[in-house]
């Protein structure tokens, strides 16, 4: 028998948490004053459907405790435990959601129990009935025979009909806390002869989600191999250890993007989760921002709150990634980007003073007061339909154009780009490495495209190359700098950072 089954709570005082719904119940059993229809609504493995058992036996216990708690013994009893109290009707009403089968529920329900004094109707997923069913189901609930108690079960109470939420009292199961199921989850391990770590019943509850039946399904699954440790659970559960959740969030804080890219990687070669792993970082990052709330630190909780709002989308994005790690790589750029003070061009001072491309200081001549003319038009939005593209012309063009842009990747990207061809149907530019061509993918091009067309008056197709870009410099001691190619991602994201980009 499975350890949900076998250990499933046989009295109300044995429920874990939920002491409103424990409290509440047994005060009314003592008193026998129970109301004929209940709703119990909760998340799955809170304890919806033993409750409702539970009660269920309590009012047919032929031998009830002063309490009110069933006996569990008597010949009631033990048919209600074993499944066989005639008079205990359970229906799914994920399987018998149409209104032919309350329109039977409403036929039998008027004759007295075979055996018990009651009849019970348990109706798990309620809200998986249909529209019919649940018009035929309101009259019953609002004049129900003497003989008949009602509790529904539902996991979307919201789906639920207000009339049929009126005629019945509610009970709220609230998720479990991570305390409570390892608590719980030690007392069955001891009982079962499962040597354990503290620290993994705690990860294995921390994955339940709040769920009890999640959590003894797990834990059955590790006992079965041997002791429960820490590293036990992480690979059976594909989670990412500990240490890189902690490295991710540190680097992520405080912008260091080649440890962050760096443990990502690692992650993949460990064949980790990376959903999961994203979840947990998620939830790293949510006590991180509480806390830096709690001690006022404002603006350090709303850089967090930016950096959950990246990873939130990140983890809808990694459902479908073709290459799995990519949205993480992503967010983690434009994390750091964002929040990482780029220079513009080296911190060197320059030895003589260089003029802006677009500022010509010379007294013109007929050429460059051509050209001149034509920047005078950018600067106004719009070129006259007739002028050529030029490379000189897209150049001048580029400073509007990254005014205009918010994607911080997208722009950090261009700021580095060389424009290698220009002509009246396309613009090709070159960036650094296979890398940044991957980063300007067909949305990003499309953005580009269109904010092109807005300064220069025309639709253009953009076209993302790699070559050889050189940082322009006075100082000679720059360009004696040794190039080295990128081994990993994380070089490659250093070293943009490193150059100015």
């Amino acid at each position: 028998m499975s350890f949900y089954r076998k250990y499933r709570p046989q009295k109300l005082a044995e429920i874990v948490g939920q002491a409103h719904v424990r409290q509440t119940f047994a005060n009314a059993l003592s008193r026998g004053g129970l109301s004929h229809a209940y709703l119990f609504t909760g998340s799955r493995g809170t304890g919806k459907t033993s409750t409702a058992r539970i009660i269920a036996r309590a009012l047919n216990c032929l031998n009830p405790g002063a309490d009110g708690e069933p006996c569990n013994e008597c010949e009631v009893c033990r048919d209600a435990l074993l499944g066989r109290l005639v008079d205990l009707i359970e229906i799914d009403a994920a399987s018998n959601r149409g209104i032919d089968e309350i329109r039977d529920l409403k036929e039998k329900i008027q004759f007295t129990p075979s055996r018990a004094k009651f009849k019970i109707y348990v109706i798990d997923e309620v809200h998986m009935l249909t529209k019919d069913a649940f018009n035929a189901l309101l009259k019953t609930l609002e004049e129900p025979p003497a003989h008949a108690y009602f509790i529904l079960a539902t996991t979307e109470p919201h789906k639920i009909p207000e009339t049929i939420i009126s005629r019945t009292q509610r009970f709220d199961f609230h998720r479990l806390t991570e305390a409570e199921i390892t608590e719980h989850l030690a007392t069955i391990a001891q009982k079962e002869g499962i040597a354990f770590e503290s620290a993994a019943l705690g990860l294995i509850a921390r994955q339940s989600a709040g769920g009890m039946r999640d959590a003894l399904g797990m834990l059955e699954q590790l006992g079965a191999g041997g002791a429960v440790s820490v590293e036990s659970v992480s690979q059976n559960l594909g989670l990412s250890r500990p240490q890189a959740v902690e490295d991710f969030v540190f680097a992520l804080l405080f912008s260091k993007l080649a440890e962050a890219l760096t443990t990502i990687d690692g992650l993949v070669a460990e064949g980790a989760n990376l959903i999961q792993f994203n979840k947990t970082v998620l939830a790293k990052l949510r006590e991180v921002m509480l806390q830096k709330v709690a001690e006022n630190k404002l603006p350090e909780a709303k850089k967090t709150l930016a950096i959950i709002d990246e990873f939130t989308r990140a983890g809808e994005e990694l459902k479908n990634a073709v290459i799995p790690q990519l949205p993480l790589e992503v967010a983690a750029i434009s994390v750091c980007a964002a929040h990482v003070a780029i220079p513009a061009a080296p911190k060197i001072e320059p030895k003589t003073e260089v003029a802006p491309k677009v500022e010509i200081k010379k007294a013109p001549d007929q050429t460059e007061k051509k050209f001149a003319a034509v920047v005078t038009e950018v600067t106004a939005q719009k070129i006259n339909a007739g002028t050529a593209i030029s490379i000189p012309l897209v150049e001048a063009a580029l400073p509007q154009v990254l005014s205009k842009i918010q994607n911080p990747t997208v722009k950090m990207v261009l700021k580095g780009a060389k424009i290698l061809a220009a002509n009246d149907s396309m613009i090709e530019l070159g960036v650094g490495s296979d890398f940044l061509v991957g980063k300007l993918d067909a949305a990003a091009r499309n953005l580009l495209a269109e904010k092109f067309a807005e300064v220069l008056g025309r639709n253009l197709q953009i076209k993302i190359v790699r070559a050889e870009i050189q940082i322009a410099s006075a100082a000679p001691e720059i360009s004696e700098k040794p190039q080295t190619k990128p081994r990993t991602i994380a070089d490659a994201a250093e070293n943009l950072f490193e150059e100015g980009w």
